[in-house]
């Protein structure tokens, strides 16, 4: 038996290799488009369907149309019930994967790559051709209502609506939560989802393709998706644009007997269209993007107000958010408020350190490739690329470009796109309690009841 032997000093990192993103081919087949990644040698694959058919496509008062109706989808077929739709994609040692956001839905498979034929045909059994029975839509309704009505009673969801209120307007969909409320879902009907679907889901959209290509029929995939397919492909009008504050507004959401305060702090942000992306993205991590960020370290290491904090920037197609986001103790919220504000315009005004901007850099070119492993993740990026509009290699341009990265480019984006004096900061917690430590820190507090 060997001693233990104690490492005094951390290895030392070597310098990053380059990353290629893996070639990929288009094609055009039966009036729809294929965005395919070659992974040559893998035995899984990935395919998804990318559909112009996100929130900002729900009519007017039903928030929330578009969640149900691309989570029925496998939920009955017009050639399975919901039971056999499972079967058979688990008979296919399949996963199937469903995701939406404010301007499109993508619906996906990962399979083996010697069952990806049948796999996509059974995407495309659900995407064009989805029973939306009675029972089916009265049952999956309820459930959503369930599990909307337990989270509008958890702490946090109404902060978030505030939050949107204020940052886009009530009278925006981008000022309302990404599923609606329940009231809003409670408006939706089948009917409403059967005209969502033939509205915006019968368009021949993209097929997203991630697979060793040279055991893949790509014209046949696109054949099985495409074939039939009709309807507007076209994006959604673009809401109004967002006004800021003319100052740090705060807003209290009083949640009678709470213990904690939830905090969410930010403004508006640019698009993922942006050419200063990654160094917005690397000051981002070093101030609350990890357990390590400035946020964290100050608000939980040295005051002890939370278990966590975080900032970010969510990068939208027409437009971003920055958001910073904690849950503190009710006796310290205003303290934790004027805290939080001063790390987001220390960061503004005096940018990062080198030390700093080592470690995140070496995180980031470290994390890409790791979460690029799957075709999956090579799926993800593809879509990436459609919704925004990205060269084929916009993956490696951005890796090469964080190797590229210097410290004075964070330093630039943190001094342009942080606005420490037209932050929207909201406050749910028991204001009886912390109202008075919030006017006492001088801020201008608006109380605000957001509606479920």
């Amino acid at each position: 038996m060997t001693a233990e032997q104690l490492v005094a000093e951390r290895p030392e990192g070597t310098a990053p290799r380059p990353y290629v993103f893996p070639e990929v081919r288009r094609l055009r087949v039966a009036g729809g488009e294929i965005v395919a990644a070659h992974l040559p040698g893998r035995t899984m694959a990935w395919a998804g369907l990318l559909l112009e058919a996100g929130v900002l496509h729900e009519p007017a008062g039903l928030g929330g149309l578009a969640r149900v109706t691309g989570g029925l989808l496998d939920e009955g077929t017009a050639h399975y019930t919901a039971d056999e739709f499972g079967l058979a994609v688990e008979g296919l040692g399949a996963r199937w994967t469903w995701t939406h956001d404010w301007e499109t839905q993508g619906i996906g498979i990962d399979v083996p790559v010697a069952r990806l034929g049948p796999a996509v045909d059974l995407l495309a059994e659900a995407v064009r051709r989805p029973a939306f029975t009675d029972a089916d839509v009265e049952r999956f309704l309820a459930d959503v209502a369930s599990s909307l009505k337990q989270s509008w009673a958890q702490p946090g969801t109404r902060a978030q609506q505030a939050y949107r209120e204020a940052l886009f307007g009530a009278g925006s969909r981008y000022g309302q939560l990404l599923d609606g409320t329940p009231s809003s879902n409670a408006r939706v009907t089948a009917d409403d989802i059967r005209a969502f679907h033939a509205r915006r889901m019968t368009a021949p959209g993209t097929l997203l393709v991630a697979a060793d290509l040279d055991a893949v029929d790509l014209a046949a995939l696109g054949e099985a998706v495409f074939a039939g397919a009709s309807g507007p492909d076209g994006r959604a009008e673009a809401p109004p644009a967002a006004q800021d504050p003319s100052g740090v507004r705060v807003l209290l959401v009083d949640r009678p007997g709470a213990v904690q305060s939830v905090l969410r702090i930010g403004h508006t942000a640019p698009p993922r269209s942006t050419p200063d992306l990654v160094a917005i993205d690397l000051f981002a991590e070093i101030l609350g993007g990890s357990f390590t960020s400035r946020l964290n370290h100050r608000l939980r290491e040295v005051k002890g107000y939370t278990y966590g904090a975080g900032a970010s920037f969510a990068h939208g197609r027409r437009i971003g958010t920055f958001t910073m986001a904690s849950s503190v103790h009710t006796e310290v919220t205003a303290d934790a408020v004027a805290d939080a504000l001063a790390e987001i315009r220390r960061m503004q005004e005096g940018g990062v350190t080198a030390e700093e901007f080592e470690t995140t850099r070496a995180h980031a070119l470290g994390s890409m490739p790791i979460r690029l492993q799957t075709p999956r993740g090579i799926g993800a990026r593809l879509r990436e690329a459609v919704v925004h509009g990205l060269p084929d290699d916009h993956v490696t341009r951005e890796y090469a470009e964080i190797v590229a990265a210097e410290p004075a480019a964070a330093d630039r984006a943190a001094a342009t796109y942080l606005r420490p004096d037209a932050l929207t900061v909201v406050v749910e917690g028991d204001a009886e309690k912390v109202r008075a430590g919030l006017d006492a820190a001088g801020f201008e507090v608006l109380a605000v009841d957001p509606q479920d």
